[in-house]
């Protein structure tokens, strides 16, 4: 035994590395390279806690469940950051093992070996690997980007910046694949400005150029994002509108453009002032190549020429036709609003489980004398583009809070009005609200607005900084049609959103199809994670309203309870 003993002192005296024997976290015996590592005086560690060692408590702590991990015989082998006597805080590698796995807690033996310098040197290495990485990556960039301003000088317009004939080419073809994949329109719009060669000639070609830029920059400003615009020689430019619905929406935007161009340009403190000709052609029925639908909407565009210029025409006549139906319901919706044309007529929105009617949604409506009821999708979108839409949003919004307040707010029944993209952009905004619910005397809380998916996406920056100003009024906020932008949850964390409305061709389909089901049933579950309620939109029968109530969906709207009605019907509900 005593030789035995011998031979593990001999063993601890002479061990090149730091060997200790703990009991309970307090050591009991320390090899002298293991004090000298630490900074100790032989002995003085013996009947002291293992926590001298350990930079902070927690890391003590943590380092605890070694032991539950010892009881299966297994040893504990990893690196740590330790603290010498002095305050020093240096690397060691370890290696644990217990005397009896059955209570490592009564007796382990651990090794510890000073690795700070191959720490060190690793740290050195990767530093150095990083900054080679770092330069191979600029160096890259660098190329990247020389590689792309070559590219742009070959596909751009030098003085305008715009796309040329080459990159108008390439991008037209793209848009067409695509609107035959999808069965939609693509519009070639050929602009050419009108007695542009006189200013030129007169003023010189310096004033001219200045002009042109001028004027492409007034192009750009009309143009939708994913819209094309080149200028592909002279005073000629080519516009691509991509999977257009209407010809009557190109027409507005043809309207758009002349009204814009036609704008006086100050040019060396000259007034100058210049028209443009606007000739279309739209794919698939006036060509179904690039080629074919600039040479067409180049014939059309002398045509607009011959008949006055500072117009525009389209290459076949049934679809001048359409663009003129469409400018007359514009003039005829301008007149609505100062003949009292408009209604607005309230759809149920109840509890799902119960029935019971919790509010309305109000729905906008033009009564016009001579083709009657007119739905909201006939005119709304005219009145997004030519503006009406925030004389008439703001018509709805007071309507809708002065029939609330007028059929009685003791029951606490909301009503739920929309906000267009136009209305939500508008600085305004937040301000006009107050003032409706002040004037009308309508509770905030009673006040829902509603805004698309795809608004909400736009801007999110932007649509976080109205939503908080709204909800500091004490409205409520609702995300219509979801589901059909981005379709993610993860980002109603950052807005201050109270209701989603699921969109109705996911709830048209769920109780048949199994994958439209799960998406419902997620979107369910993950806006009550984040204390959201949930609308079903569009329900017109039982199963989807058993479907609905089976998700835990909070409250359904559609046909199966009530049709929107005017105002003196809807007014039953709170009878």
């Amino acid at each position: 035994m005593q030789r035995a003993l011998a031979e593990q002192e001999l063993i601890l005296d002479n061990a090149t590395v730091g060997i200790a024997f703990i009991k309970q976290r307090t050591y009991q015996r320390c090899s002298p390279r293991f004090e000298e590592m630490f900074g100790y005086g032989p002995g003085e560690l013996i009947g002291q806690s293992t926590r001298a060692i350990y930079c902070t408590p927690e890391e003590y702590e943590r380092d605890g469940s070694w032991y539950d991990q010892m009881q299966d015989g297994r040893s504990v082998s990893t690196e740590r950051q330790y603290q010498r006597k002095d305050g020093a805080v240096f690397w060691c590698k370890l290696v644990g093992k217990a005397i009896d796995p059955a209570h490592p807690r009564e007796g382990a033996i651990w090794i510890y070996d000073d690795v700070t310098a191959e720490h060190a040197a690793r740290a050195s290495l990767e530093a150095s690997r990083d900054a080679l990485e770092r330069a191979v990556a600029d160096r890259t960039a660098e190329l990247e980007q020389a590689k792309a301003r070559a590219q742009h000088l070959a596909d751009h317009d030098a003085l305008t910046g715009l796309p040329n004939r080459r990159l108008l080419e390439d991008r037209l073809t793209q848009a067409l694949a695509l609107s035959q994949r999808n069965r939609k329109q693509t519009a070639v719009m050929f602009i050419d400005l009108d007695r542009f060669k006189p200013i030129n000639d007169s003023l010189g070609h310096a004033v001219g150029d200045v002009l042109l830029k001028e004027v492409s920059l007034r192009l750009v400003n009309q143009l939708r994002v994913g819209d094309t615009i080149c200028r592909i020689g002279g005073d000629e430019f080519v516009v691509v509108l991509p999977e257009v619905k209407r010809s009557s929406d190109i027409a507005q935007v043809a309207q758009k453009v002349i009204e814009h161009v036609s704008q006086p340009a100050m040019v060396d403190e000259r007034e100058l002032a210049v028209t443009c000709s606007i000739g279309i052609a739209v794919f698939p029925d006036d060509g179904r190549d690039a080629e074919t639908l600039i040479r067409n909407a180049d014939a059309a565009m002398y045509h607009a020429k011959e008949l006055g210029r500072a117009n525009y025409q389209f290459f076949t006549e049934q679809m001048n036709q359409a663009a003129s139906r469409r400018l007359a319901l514009e003039s005829d919706l301008r007149r609505a609003i100062g003949k009292d044309e408009l209604r607005l007529h309230y759809q149920r929105i109840v509890e799902a489980k119960t029935g019971k009617v919790v509010g309305h949604e109000a729905l906008v409506r033009w009564q016009h004398p001579e083709r009657g009821l007119v739905p909201p999708g006939e005119f709304t979108q005219i009145a997004e583009e030519c503006g009406l839409i925030l004389k008439i949003g703001e018509w709805v919004l007071r309507e809708a809070c002065r029939w609330a307040t007028f059929i009685g707010t003791e029951r606490g029944l909301q009503i739920a009005v929309n906000l267009s993209p136009r209305q939500f952009t508008d600085p305004k905004l937040a301000q006009m609200v107050a003032q409706a619910l002040k004037e009308t005397g309508l509770p905030p809380r009673l006040l829902e607005l509603e805004i698309t998916e795809t608004l909400a996406m736009q801007h999110t920056d932007i649509t976080l900084s109205t939503l908080r100003r709204l909800k500091k009024l004490g409205v409520s906020i609702a995300i219509d049609d979801f589901g059909t932008g981005y379709s993610s949850l993860a980002y109603l964390k950052r807005f201050p959103v109270d209701k989603v409305k699921i969109d109705r061709t996911f709830v048209a389909e769920a109780p048949k199809d199994r994958e439209e089901g799960a998406i419902v049933s997620a979107i369910v579950a993950l806006a009550h994670a984040l204390d959201i309620e949930v609308i079903g939109e569009g329900v017109e029968n039982d199963a989807q309203r058993t479907f609905l109530q089976r998700c835990g969906c909070d409250y359904i709207q559609g046909y199966l309870t009530g049709r929107p009605a005017d105002s003196d019907a809807a007014a039953k509900d709170y009878v």
